[in-house]
């Protein structure tokens, strides 16, 4: 499938899901539940801050650090993963089929080394995201909420 699609449906998906939670108040973004993060917004941190890895480890960088976005409310995180993936199309837009294809070598952060391609970086990114999107969709049942349908076909509609 065209990772141009694939990596619009993860921004339609994210976005979707952040303004479906905006939806119910700060309160509940903020509020502290059972998951791998202690809240909705603790989840949009990780995810965002994971996306910023991703791109740097795409454009070389080995060893990057982690790097914590202002996510306090539901239009925050939305602005901070707009500006993030502005960022990443336009790095994307301009790689060659050979550079998607190209291994590179870096380190995650626990130190261990890896070595993919940059498809391979870029369908981590989307993988990634689905997983925490059906963490918030969870948040959202523990707090009484409903979730809303994000699949691939919604998008397409």
């Amino acid at each position: 499938m065209d990772r141009n699609k694939l990596f619009s449906y993860h921004q339609w998906a994210t976005l979707e899901s952040l303004r479906h939670v905006g939806t119910f108040g700060e309160e509940l973004y903020q509020r502290e539940g059972q998951s791998s993060f202690s809240s909705i917004e603790k989840t949009m941190e990780h995810v965002i801050g994971v996306e910023k890895l991703w791109l740097l480890r795409m454009i070389g960088t080995k060893s990057p650090a982690f790097e914590y976005f202002d996510v306090s409310t539901t239009e925050k995180a939305i602005e901070a993963f707009m500006l993030l993936h502005a960022e990443m199309e336009l790095y994307m837009s301009s790689l060659s089929e050979e550079q998607w294809q190209e291994p590179l070598k870096f380190k995650n952060l626990r130190g261990d080394d890896f070595e993919n391609t940059r498809e391979e970086m870029l369908f981590t990114v989307i993988n990634h995201g689905a997983y925490h999107r059906g963490q918030v969709t969870s948040f959202l049942r523990q707090f009484g909420k409903e979730g809303i349908a994000l699949d691939y076909l919604y998008f397409k509609q």
